[in-house]
């Protein structure tokens, strides 16, 4: 594989705008073990940022006074796709259906859709958690909406080896 024209390139961060930026320091702390690696206030154009980080992984959230709410098609992966633009951020962990169960469990975060096959489409599942004896397979992946309304998703590991 070619370096590109940046042969010294690394991934830093991807940006967020929120409407509260204590709520994300909070849950991006609580749920992925995130640290806030610096915070700022930025007088001229009335923003706040924090650079939360996990190894060599960063989150940059900002809270701008007056800025618009996540608009309603944003709030769900499938109705998300119909506008260009960035789309969400993705973890993978070894069993989703654990990572989802939890989720599912905080009230500061709602489960927009669940894939139980590969290839399968995203559903909204009222209650994703699995009992005995119940007949649909484990998550392989899920999305959920964060308190700030950003759509995260979570996957199978072992579908995408290192």
């Amino acid at each position: 594989m070619s370096d590109g024209a940046f042969p010294d390139l690394r991934f830093h961060h991807v940006g967020f705008s929120v409407a509260d930026i204590e709520t994300a320091i909070f849950f991006y702390g609580e749920v992925f073990g995130m640290e806030v690696e610096e915070r700022r206030y930025l007088e001229p154009i009335d923003t706040h940022l924090a650079f939360l980080r996990r190894d060599d992984f960063r989150f940059e959230f900002f809270q701008k006074g007056g800025s618009r709410p996540v608009p309603e098609h944003r709030l769900k992966p499938n109705t998300d796709l119909g506008e260009q633009g960035t789309k969400h951020p993705c973890f993978s962990v070894e069993d989703p259906q654990v990572a989802l169960e939890l989720l599912h469990a905080r009230p500061d975060c709602e489960i927009v859709g669940v894939m139980r096959e590969l290839g399968k489409p995203m559903l909204h599942e009222a209650d994703p958690v699995l009992t005995e004896g119940d007949p649909r397979p484990r998550a392989v992946a899920f999305f959920f909406r964060d308190p700030n309304d950003l759509i995260v998703e979570i996957l199978r590991a072992a579908n995408f080896p290192d």
